[in-house]
């Protein structure tokens, strides 16, 4: 599953680079693309987080264990499921120009970003489908080929913007794009997705699912499911709400002081940061708790407390040995590494991208404790905390969209970046204090423990590299050599620190995470040392 998310990440790394030279950085087209290609995301993550999410893994889950396989109740709840995103869909794209106008463009970038939309609001029957049928298949075990499709989205969308690049010019503005500019951006942009779902339906015949449509929903216990869905479609609801308003936010400041003559951060600069972000969420985070939904899930309806106990501390521990020391690379290396992955765009949209991703990066643990509070409460069906969960988050979060047309309209972006890390670390907090309770205690002290000497040992690391990357990069012509230079040098003066500091601070619990190469890296494990799970 790494190995697929991380070819996928760095080809939508690849991608973004090519999107930052057909639309620019800072400006009305890419707003225009960014808000219209986004908002399909947006919007399949109300039913995937919600509806999908809450019914299909536990169902599946309960009609796996019946005789037969239960194959007619899968077939309804999957009917079920394609009739609601079909619908969503047409209704969406139907509302395009409203949509747009909700989400605060103005003027030219208004005009072409509905253009846009028509194209790319397709987008969510494809999302949709594909969290159907790998959900289907991570129920049942197979993970490899789901972590591996999103690979061809990114390489159709890849093709789709050469071969942009090598029939149009390049950022042009918002009035100067003409239908066929139009159909070829956002057009691959959807043909992407598109491969990327229908590459799963091999899979899932081969998995034994034989899907015929049935509209017979009664009988298989999904009225069951409907409590919780309803909780977990509000959570999602006032999630999207959230992200919605501060998108528009965004766009507003960020689009008023363009209008008034002034370039500042834009949606573009949040976005290419959270995409440079999601990179070691997807590979490490991601990975880890996508194992983890089934196990908790059938442990959660045996009633196993023991097991459920330890799949949340696997989902804890691990994500936090592995993002930690690249919470202190990413905010060292941060520069280089966003001038290398955009090198069309100019110095102050690098600049630009760069803070925003530090600020985020500060949130790579409570980002991954977030995930695994979603997966707690869909494994154990509980809407209530999921949707108490939503609602720390999403307040947080709109506080500090209303704050921003108080501050300047240079730190908006920023802002809104930093406000996500404090509102998912307030949220984690809360979820631990919880979770203890209800699991019989958990090992926080050791987890504590873990935190701070691997913290210690990655700050002390990321020092030298950060000032290294800011020496040189005073007293060196700046440029895509420069910035793989700065980023190799920073690298490699952080990997060597890092093999030192956590042999001064003892940081033997890594060989959990690196296995049998643990054992040439980093301190071995003590003979009297306690396992944190089974």
């Amino acid at each position: 599953m790494a190995s697929g998310s991380m070819v996928s990440r760095v080809l939508g790394i690849v991608r973004n680079m090519l999107l930052g030279a057909c639309i620019g950085g800072l400006g009305g087209t890419s707003s225009a693309f960014n808000t219209a290609n986004t908002l399909p995301n947006t919007i399949f993550i109300l039913l995937s987080s919600g509806v999908l999410t809450a019914i299909l893994i536990p169902q599946i889950t309960r009609a796996l264990k019946r005789d037969g396989g239960g194959s007619d109740a899968i077939n309804a709840l999957l009917t079920g499921c394609f009739g609601l995103i079909t619908l969503v869909t047409l209704l969406a794209t139907a509302l395009a120009g409203p949509l747009m106008q909700l989400m605060g463009l103005r003027g030219d970038a208004l005009v072409l970003g509905v253009a846009f939309a028509y194209l790319c609001l397709p987008q969510i029957f494809f999302y949709a489908a594909y969290a159907v049928w790998s959900q289907v298949l991570n129920v049942q075990g197979r993970f490899g080929l789901v972590m591996w499709t999103p690979a061809l989205a990114n390489l159709v969308q890849i093709v789709g913007m050469i071969a942009f690049l090598a029939l149009f010019t390049g950022q042009a503005p918002p009035q100067e794009w003409t239908p066929e500019m139009i159909w070829l951006l956002a057009g691959t942009s959807t043909l992407g997705v598109a491969v990327q779902a229908l590459a799963l339906v091999p899979a899932v015949h081969a998995a034994g699912l034989r899907y015929r449509p049935n509209f017979h929903f009664r009988g298989h216990g999904f009225r069951a499911s409907g409590t919780v869905a309803t909780l977990m479609m509000v959570a999602v609801i006032i999630a999207q709400l959230s992200g919605v308003v501060t998108q528009a936010a965004i766009n507003t400041v960020s689009e008023g002081a363009r209008l008034a003559g002034q370039l500042v951060p834009n949606i573009t600069v949040y976005a290419f940061a959270f995409t440079i972000f999601m990179v070691p969420h997807g590979i490490v985070t991601v990975s880890i708790l996508t194992a983890l939904l089934p196990r908790m899930t059938r442990s959660s309806l045996d009633g196993d407390t023991g097991a459920v106990r330890n799949d949340v501390v696997r989902g804890l521990v691990l994500p936090l040995l592995a993002m930690l020391p690249m919470t202190a690379a990413a905010v060292a290396l941060a520069y280089p590494g966003s001038k290398l992955l955009n090198p069309s765009l100019d110095e102050p949209s690098v600049r630009a991208i760069a803070w925003s991703f530090s600020l985020m990066s500060l949130g790579l643990v409570p980002f991954a404790v977030a995930g695994l509070q979603q997966r707690f409460a869909t494994a154990r069906e509980d809407g209530r905390q999921y949707l108490r969960f939503q609602l720390i988050v999403s307040g947080i979060q709109l506080l500090v969209a209303g704050l921003i047309f108080v501050l300047p309209a240079s730190v908006a972006v920023y802002t809104v970046s930093l406000g996500q890390t404090v509102s998912n670390g307030v949220a984690a907090v809360v979820f631990l204090w919880s979770v203890q309770r209800r699991l019989g205690g958990l090992p926080l002290r050791r987890l504590g423990s873990i935190a701070l000497r691997l913290g210690s040992a990655s700050v002390l690391a990321a020092l030298p590299a950060w000032f290294a990357v800011e020496w040189i990069g005073r007293v060196w012509e700046r440029g895509a050599l420069h910035a793989l230079v700065l980023l190799v040098l920073g690298a490699a003066i952080f990997g060597v620190g890092l093999l030192v500091t956590v042999r001064i601070f003892r940081v033997w619990e890594l060989n959990w995470l690196l296995g049998r190469a643990g054992r040439f890296l980093v301190p071995a494990i003590p003979e009297d040392a306690e396992p944190l799970y089974r």
